[in-house]
């Protein structure tokens, strides 16, 4: 069925919102997103994209790939992940994803004592549930178990679950709510809602309109479309069969209980299938690259 507006949680989506490094009005976006959801003292400036594959200084380690990296003019550092599937581990990937700002700032060699930070925010936005907790949004940092006071305000971690985002439309008091529901719904809007008809949310509604999509795009969004339902029909096949721990265990590891392949290697395996279709098609590598999240290596090997 036909839709006005692309799935901003499906990988295309999210990066064309977000994470256009070329766009002003991209770049605009993720501004006013993070100055909401972060609850930052300040409005956000500007932001400077920075790769999103990184790699660690030891051999063995894993790379780290992130769907959005920046920072901003006073020096911060933001993440920002889009996860559609459940996976084991993932506070622990959180605080993973954590360390190569960390690492980057103390290996620079700047002026001033070597082991002051700037500010590092992690987001992460998911469209399952981490557990039994009410609260959609849960901003986290290290604190004081005894007197639950903060010990150190320079590593912030913001966790959005959109299945606990329950408000409707008319309930909707602050920003952060009104990008929520953007998220949660801007997939099944056929107009833009009132509540919702002023910027920053109009320049998003206006980057996500499908029918301004060039047949690159759109076939990089289709594409992108196809692996978020496969996924989730991989994942609700899992819990049809009672078969939900190796499933995500499966997402880690790759062949498991009864699951022809891992999320996580499925997920590759795609992207690869993706890649060669528009390569074949003779669409410019860079985009091929940003879009699929393959590295130029990776393409070369296809």
């Amino acid at each position: 069925m036909p839709t006005r507006f692309i799935d901003p949680t499906t990988d295309y989506g999210f990066k064309r919102l977000f994470g256009r490094r070329n766009s002003p009005e991209s770049k605009e976006i993720l501004r006013h997103f993070l100055f909401e959801v972060l609850a930052l003292p300040h409005p956000i400036t500007d932001l400077v994209y920075l790769p999103t594959e990184q790699i660690p200084d030891s051999m063995g380690e894993r790379t780290g790939i992130f769907d959005i990296y920046c920072t901003d003019a006073t020096g911060q550092h933001f993440l920002v992940e889009m996860q559609r599937n459940r996976r084991s581990y993932f506070k622990e990937r959180a605080l993973y994803y954590a360390t190569f700002p960390i690492t980057q700032q103390v290996q620079r060699g700047d002026e001033g004592p070597p082991f002051k930070l700037l500010p590092i925010y992690v987001t992460s936005i998911l469209s399952f549930r981490m557990d039994d907790e009410p609260d959609f949004l849960r901003r986290i940092q290290l604190a004081n178990v005894a007197t639950g006071q903060v010990f150190y305000q320079g590593l912030t971690f913001v966790f959005i679950e959109l299945p606990k985002f329950t408000r409707a439309l008319t309930e909707l008091t602050t920003g952060t709510e009104k990008w929520l529901y953007l998220l949660s719904h801007m997939a099944t809007l056929d107009v833009v809602p009132e509540e919702l008809a002023v910027e920053p949310y109009t320049l998003a509604f206006r980057a996500a309109e499908e029918g301004a999509l060039s047949r690159e795009e759109w076939m990089f969004y289709q594409g992108s479309l196809k692996q978020l339902r496969d996924e989730r029909s991989l994942y609700y096949t899992g819990l049809e069969e009672g078969r939900i721990e190796g499933l995500e265990a499966g997402i880690e590891r790759g062949h498991r209980a009864g699951l022809t392949e891992g999320m996580e290697e499925g997920q590759v395996r795609k992207s690869r299938e993706m890649a060669r279709a528009m390569l074949a098609d003779g669409m410019d590598r860079a985009l091929v690259a940003r879009y699929t999240g393959l590295s130029e290596a990776e393409l070369e090997d296809l």
